[in-house]
């Protein structure tokens, strides 16, 4: 079974029966007794069907079912736990893939709520498999391939709302991109693809990101700054060609959002790099990097 997610198996049917049965779910009584209880997996209960029960929460716009309930209980099982096994890890990562594509395009829907949060969900099973190899190369790539698709074409990019909560979308992807980054699997020759998705995502959003999503997206570069093999050459590259194209004389709103976030999202950068107390060169060379981007831009 190593090598690809399973699309049959030993864990697919288990949850196909979950779904076919339409068991009701569990009260959220239930789901704050196993946080008030540090997350241990209920005693009896089917590991597969929970994870399944919560998997369906990170659809949901009510905050508490979503955020507290869903996100919450699944990272504490899938990293500070390990209660999830590989078997079922890989099964959820597959299912979270296939989240990312439902209904993107769309703008301003509840929907947004299942990708996002399937995005946000997939960087806990990568930051996982970071400290504790589960993935093989291809299933690296898989989610690779995904979160980079997702990125670009994810259109709904509200970051909160007053009474559903956050919706988030480039910073949960950012957060994925930012494990992503970290992955024994990257290698030196496909860090700009990376870098490349975020800049894109950057100038072509429609509007200016007012909710820390240029801030997490510049983590999501920072963490390929601080790789042992960090291509500097490569970066200075990235960070040239990032710099805002000259506006037209009559620029639309959207050329004015995107330029906008470049310029926010380099200059937090900026502000992360020059803030480490004793910057190695790959730092230092990068910090030189994003202010030549920066420069006359003030």
């Amino acid at each position: 079974m190593h090598g690809a997610f399973y699309n049959a198996g030993v864990m697919l049917p288990a949850i196909l029966v979950v779904l076919m049965a339409g068991a009701p779910p569990h009260p959220p009584e239930f789901w704050r007794a196993v946080a008030a209880h540090d997350y241990a997996v209920p005693p009896g209960e089917d590991l597969t069907a929970l994870v399944t029960e919560l998997e369906g929460f990170l659809a949901s716009s009510d905050p508490e079912v979503r955020d507290e309930i869903g996100y919450s209980t699944l990272a504490a099982w899938i990293y500070e736990k390990r209660a999830v096994e590989p078997p079922l890890l890989r099964t959820l990562a597959n299912d979270l893939m296939g989240n990312l594509t439902q209904g993107v395009g769309d703008a301003e829907s509840d929907g947004v709520f299942r990708r996002s949060f399937s995005a946000l969900t997939l960087s806990v099973v990568v930051a996982r498999d970071n400290a504790s190899p589960v993935l093989s190369r291809d299933e690296f790539r898989r989610i690779e391939a995904a979160a980079l698709g997702y990125l670009a074409a994810e259109r709904d990019v509200r970051g909160y709302h007053p009474q559903k909560g956050w919706m988030h979308s480039a910073a949960h992807t950012a957060d994925l991109l930012k494990f992503l980054a970290r992955s024994r699997y990257l290698e030196p020759a496909e860090q700009p693809r990376l870098l490349d998705g975020v800049a894109r995502k950057l100038a072509a959003a429609a509007t200016v990101f007012t909710h820390g999503e240029d801030e997490r997206l510049a983590r999501a570069v920072l963490s390929i700054v601080n790789r042992a093999d960090f291509d500097r050459a490569a970066f200075q590259a990235w960070a040239a060609r990032t710099r805002p194209a000259r506006l037209p004389a009559r620029p639309s709103a959207s050329d004015l959002a995107g330029a906008q976030n470049v310029k926010n999202a380099l200059s937090k950068l900026e502000v992360l790099l020059a803030t480490r107390p004793e910057p190695s060169e790959s730092v230092a060379a990068a910090r030189d990097a994003v202010r030549a981007a920066l420069k006359d831009l003030f």
